[in-house]
């Protein structure tokens, strides 16, 4: 029964090309296979299935390239990116037996990839139709229906490397993973996968005649691996088949042939009431084709599980056996089959199994590599119990040498030029001889050498290569590792880093939070890894290309980042910027959050809840403190909780008067502050809060302005003329005037009552709102007085009541606005520091009061916790102790012209303090001028500053 091996195509590479639909371009097309007769599908790029075929313009589909194809061409089928073909291909021309028609899914230049056909419906994924001498080779398949390949009135005809699998479970199985009909012969199926899922692995048809079936691993089909029915010189060699739920092998239909080296699989434990032939034998020949069929050197490996006994390994002419002993006493057959082992699919035999070097080489349809491609191969430590000279070993895969090579073999890195040396000490495990080749990856020819002698190049052009070292021992077998050389520039690459501020596309900013931008490096490819850190003890690592990192720092501050880049030769290089962590401002609706009466020398203690300031990042309130009751004079000092009491005060107050101020406090990180009385009497106060600042929420920054007038009742500026009667309004429009814009979210405003007929206090409102009132200056009949708001604006409007009896003139100057972030500044919480005081000589170096129309200049810069550039603004506290005489400050920056405006009243006898929030000239200096009459002394305590935005370097 035996005859001559057929010849099989084995190419290195495999490639999973999906079905192929036609119709993607129509015409004839007018195919050009060039010099090395090869035709081109690529859908991944520019193609036309009435094209050429050529790489410039390839086809689209699979089918177009079979409708032109000729013999000796081949159609390679190209899938960059893995993107399937869909639909099915019928190919009906066919080649000579010179001249062979080949269909390849191997991609140049790749090892082990592969391309698929995922094509719907019932109808075959290829069908061979009447065709001959044509070859299919590393192509795969996957469907949810119908076969995989069909061959149909064919001959000659070889499908090699293919992988069809059905990935979802068909219940019932149906179809065939490929099925010969019977009008063909001469076709050889081999080295392929065929997947699970699928009734048939290889189906032949009554009528078929030589056909082999060698050298495959097919797994878990519903009805049979391999049935061959009625089929002539069927060969049935070297498979190794996974038989979970129905047969292995079987003959049946008066067919003929040879079953030889198979590994048959039966894990009990994955039989069950889902297989449809749960108890088929393993290898099954009908007793119409026992006379015509050999059996011999194969394999049962029949594995008992706990929910299934251990199956018929052989069923002979309706016979069945249990054992191959007892198949080998009752036929003659299985001379030296083997069973009771374990054997795992997909696995190259275990050194010293019962399958390594016991086949039969002269086996029809016997290869000469296995399923990987591998040469057959004579492992010295067994003896060989097989055939011939090496005896192959039994199933699909061949025991193959373990060479192992070492990690110090490959070349390490340097500055180009440099020489590298590749060491040739791997090690065969089985002792044989061992031969290498290196290629370089620089273009230059591989280089070969022997055991023991190093293989030396040297890299001239600075570059990133991947080095390949092929070790293969005397019997073809070949171990590959590769690594990545690196030939350096002269110099590491650069780094550079940048910082942004995190600014929100409608104009709000983060300030706390930094954009860092890393350009990605010249020669990035030599850069190994680059760093971030912080400057706040955090880090992160930035990947390749153009590194960008936001990150919110912990509180305000100024924090050096550092990039350190280091290069593959293990070079640093680093690069920092130093981003200023601030606040911005977060207008909130006035809230009254607490009136509370202080004993003498007692501590109010405020809360975050009762501030409004336990939401996210903020480290400053805006407050209003109101006293009335006071039971002697004295002062309220507003400082954080939990810190030294500083020197300085927030209000002044007396009995019998209501004080009004507004101060600006560093909270703690849960919010709080503590006030403290300072006055041998007890006093009320009530607290309002008027705005937050915050470092880690998107909000406002700050634009100082110097101070202009918007009213003046007086003069009809600002549109109205005449004093204001008790109990009524004015409206007066902020934005869109004077250089605020109409936007703009909240005003500051130093606000002023003259000519007073009687006392009374002054209302400010957000127009066009409720509930967003804030108290204005009180005063007496005939008093002056003055104070610094800050209020929300909704529409650019701020409505002025006057809530006394008699009528007052009002005045109101600008001192600055909050809007977004182009052009404003951050703001910088400080301990406050009273960095003014003429009767000690802080701040002017001399004991002096301020005479009367004088102008004294204070620097606020450098000093306190202030930076000494980049400053717009100072946020101040100014009081004037008991002056003897009545009159104003004028708070502006240094270096300016001064504005004819108010920034603290004072009465002869009274203490008065006003919240000033000064723009600074560019000197880092404001002047105070004294329009009163007699000099006066001046405290000036600092609470905070704006800075520039965005503050980096």
């Amino acid at each position: 029964m035996h005859r001559s091996r057929p010849t099989v195509g084995l190419p290195l590479a495999l490639i999973v090309v999906a079905g192929v639909m036609s119709g993607l371009g129509g015409g004839s097309a007018m195919a050009d296979p060039g010099t090395d007769g090869t035709l081109y599908v690529n859908h991944d790029v520019a193609c036309n299935d009435s094209g050429t075929g050529t790489p410039s313009l390839p086809f689209c589909t699979v089918q177009a390239a079979a409708d032109v194809v000729e013999p000796g061409d081949t159609v390679r089928i190209l899938s960059p990116t893995g993107d399937p073909y869909s639909g099915s291909v019928t190919l009906t021309r066919s080649g000579t037996s010179d001249a062979p028609i080949t269909f390849t899914g191997a991609q140049p230049g790749t090892a082990g990839s592969r391309a698929v056909f995922g094509w719907p419906g019932s109808a075959p994924a290829l069908t061979l139709d009447a065709v001959h001498d044509v070859h299919v080779e590393s192509l795969a398949f996957t469907d949810d229906g119908g076969n995989g390949v069909a061959v149909t009135g064919s001959t000659h005809v070889t499908l090699d490397r293919l992988a069809i699998n059905r990935p979802a479970l068909a219940a019932p199985a149906t179809g065939s993973a490929v099925s010969v009909d019977g009008m063909s012969s001469d076709v050889t199926v081999s080295r392929s996968w065929l997947g699970p899922s699928y009734g048939y692995g290889v189906r032949t048809e009554p009528g078929a005649a030589r056909v082999t079936v060698t050298t495959n691993e097919i797994t878990t089909m519903r009805e049979g691996a391999v049935v061959v029915t009625g089929t002539s010189d069927a060969d049935v060699t070297s498979n190794t088949i996974l038989a979970a739920c129905a047969g292995g092998i079987s003959l049946d239909g008066a067919s003929s042939g040879v079953v030889e080296n198979n590994v048959v699989i039966t894990p009990g434990s994955a039989q069950g009431s889902t297989c449809p032939a749960p108890t088929a034998p393993l290898y099954a020949v009908s007793a119409d084709s026992t006379a015509e069929v050999t059996a011999d050197y194969n394999v049962a490996a029949n594995d008992a599980g706990p929910s299934a006994p251990a199956r018929t390994e052989y069923s002979w002419g309706g016979t069945a056996y249990a054992t191959s002993a007892a198949f080998r006493a009752g036929t003659g057959q299985a001379t030296h089959d083997i069973d009771g082992l374990v054997v795992v699919l997909g696995s190259q035999p275990p050194e010293r199994s019962p399958l390594v070097d016991s086949a039969d080489a002269a086996a029809p349809g016997e290869l000469g590599t296995d399923f990987g491609g591998h040469p057959r191969a004579d492992d010295p430590i067994v003896g060989n119990t097989g055939t011939g000279a090496p005896a192959p070993d039994r199933g699909a895969l061949e025991r193959a040498d373990v060479i192992t090579i070492p990690a110090d073999a490959y070349p390490s890195s340097g500055v180009a030029p440099f020489e590298t040396s590749v060491k040739t000490d791997a090690v065969s495990n089985w002792a044989k001889a061992l031969t290498y080749s290196v290629d370089f990856g620089d273009g230059s020819d591989p280089a070969t050498g022997a055991q023991g002698t190093p293989i030396t190049h040297t890299y001239t052009t600075p570059g990133r290569y991947l080095t390949r070292i092929t070790v293969t021992d005397s019997d073809g077998t070949s171990t590959s590792g590769t690594t990545w050389t690196t030939a350096g520039t002269a110099t590491p690459p650069t780094a550079t880093l940048s910082a942004a501020a995190d600014t929100a596309n409608d104009g709000t900013v983060n300030a706390g939070a930094a954009q860092f931008t890393a350009a990605e490096p010249a020669d990035s490819w030599e850069v190994l890894s680059r760093v971030l850190a912080y400057g706040d003890g955090s880090q992160e690592a930035l990947g390749d290309g153009v590194g960008q990192a936001l990150h919110q720092y912990p509180a305000p501050g100024t924090y050096t980042a550092t990039l350190t880049q280091t290069d593959r030769l293990g070079r640093t290089t680093t690069a920092t910027t130093t981003f200023h962590a601030a606040d911005t401002y977060v207008a909130t609706i006035p809230q009254h959050d607490t009136e509370k009466t202080i004993a003498a020398h007692g501590i109010l203690k405020l809360s975050a809840a009762t501030l409004h300031a336990d939401s996210g990042g903020v480290d400053a309130a805006q407050l209003q403190l109101v006293t009335s009751a006071a039971k002697a004079s004295g002062s309220l000092t507003l400082y954080t909780a939990g810190t030294t009491r500083p020197g300085t005060s927030t209000i002044g107050f007396e009995p019998g008067r209501t004080a009004l101020d507004q101060a600006t406090v560093k909270v703690t990180p849960t919010g709080s502050v503590d006030l403290y009385n300072g006055s041998s009497g007890a006093v009320t106060v009530n607290v309002a809060t008027v705005g937050l600042q915050s470092h880690a929420q998107y909000a406002d920054t700050y634009h100082p302005v110097a101070p202009v007038r918007l009213l003046d009742t007086r003069t009809g500026t600002g549109g109205s003329t005449g004093p204001v009667a008790g109990g009524h309004s004015i409206t007066l429009s902020v934005g869109g005037t004077h250089g605020v814009p109409a936007g703009a979210t909240a005003v500051v405003l130093n606000t002023t009552a003259t000519g007073t007929k009687s006392s009374g206090n002054l209302v400010l409102s957000t127009h066009g709102t409720t509930g967003s009132s804030l108290t204005g200056p009180y005063w007496t009949t005939g008093q002056t007085a003055s104070a610094q708001i800050t209020l929300p604006l909704k529409d650019g409007k701020v409505v002025l009541h006057n809530a006394g009896k008699g009528s007052a003139q009002l005045v109101a100057d600008l001192a600055g606005w909050y809007g977004t972030a182009t052009g404003g500044s951050e703001f910088l919480p400080v301990t406050p520091a009273r960095v003014l005081n003429t009767r000690t000589g802080t701040g002017t170096g001399k004991v002096a009061r301020l005479a009367a129309h004088a102008t004294l200049k204070l620097k606020v810069t450098g000093a306190h916790g202030v930076p000494a550039t980049g400053v717009t603004a100072a946020d101040l506290n100014l009081t004037v102790p008991a002056p003897s005489g009545s009159g104003y400050l004028v708070a502006y920056p240094d270096g300016t012209p001064r504005p004819g405006v108010y920034s603290l009243n004072f009465t002869k006898g009274h203490t008065t303090a006003n919240r000033a929030l000064v723009k600074v000239g560019t000197d880092g200096e404001i002047d105070l001028y004294n329009a009163g009459s007699g000099p006066v002394d001046v405290y000036a305590d600092l609470l905070g500053d704006y800075d520039v935005f965005p503050a980096t370097s």
